[in-house]
């Protein structure tokens, strides 16, 4: 921490948007005065998914979250000693309703410690909200000046990127014994929680991924549908995610939906040119809708 105490947004940049990364490339093209707010947030969401899956003592990852909690009050005080939440309190905690935002993600933080079945549709939503589209709501305006179009936007785009989050880890997080697709969604395909635990992805499981995945791509083109053209230069971060999340979907594709087995990334050289294409779309208002 010491290295970039004197500069928290620098901290905030090498912590959650390091060079190689998809994080790097989705805020690389991104308007200049933007991108302060957008790497404190993302380095939140990196302390806060740490706490989760690295530390491995219950009581150890509670108090640590409580830590955080009074960091950000301290942080809405103009009085915090972290650099992310010095970056936080200079960049995002100037805007009218950002600090509740922000403690959506920590009771986010706090529902992982403490993961229950996820039964409904509304269920996953509420995950959804805390763990993608309570910071979206930020980086999506991070002017603090965002009228309807931009909050819809916020709120799709959260939407299509927990699901693709959810399907690319489905393998990692069914062999830790943690199963984040609704029951419902399960029991549509005949399957059980069981069903994705096994080494090997079943011809049913496949046809449930692959399934999915052509929802996802749905809830990919309606976040691109209610974001107005004229907008589009102000959300190149969001956009960028976008366009990584279809790349992903096709790598998932071209893997037969494989997914206890493999999970595909994006190489680099994909996420530099995805970003760069579609920086300069959004530019002259031409991503499609």
């Amino acid at each position: 921490m010491s290295t970039y105490a004197a500069n928290p947004v620098e901290f905030c940049r090498q912590l959650a948007a390091p060079r190689g990364s998809s994080n790097h490339y989705a805020t690389l093209y991104m308007p200049a005065a933007q991108q302060p707010a957008a790497w404190a947030v993302l380095a939140l969401r990196h302390e806060l998914n740490e706490v989760v899956t690295r530390i491995a003592e219950p009581s150890v990852a509670l108090a640590r979250l409580d830590w955080w909690q009074a960091e950000l009050q301290a942080a809405a005080q103009g009085k915090a000693q972290h650099p992310i939440a010095q970056a936080l309190s200079q960049h995002v905690l100037n805007h009218p309703g950002h600090d509740a935002l922000l403690d959506e993600m920590l009771h986010g933080a706090h529902a992982r410690l403490h993961p229950a079945r996820i039964e409904q549709a509304n269920d996953f939503a509420l995950m959804s909200y805390r763990e993608d589209i309570a910071a979206w709501l930020i980086l999506t305006d991070i002017g603090g000046q965002a009228g309807r179009s931009e909050r819809d936007f916020a709120h799709a785009l959260g939407s299509a990127l927990t699901w693709t989050r959810v399907l690319h880890y489905i393998g990692r997080d069914a062999a830790q014994g943690e199963v984040r697709l609704p029951q419902h969604t399960l029991q549509l395909h005949g399957l059980s929680a069981v069903d994705l635990m096994q080494p090997r992805t079943s011809e049913r499981t496949r046809a449930m991924f692959a399934e999915l995945g052509q929802h996802i791509r749905q809830h990919i083109q309606h976040a691109r549908s209610v974001l107005p053209a004229a907008k589009q230069p102000e959300q190149i971060m969001a956009l960028v995610s976008l366009a990584h999340a279809e790349a992903l979907l096709d790598a998932m594709q071209d893997e037969d939906w494989n997914l206890l087995e493999r999970r595909p990334e994006l190489t680099p050289l994909r996420l530099l040119w995805l970003a760069w294409h579609t920086a300069g779309k959004a530019r002259r208002h031409k991503i499609k809708t």
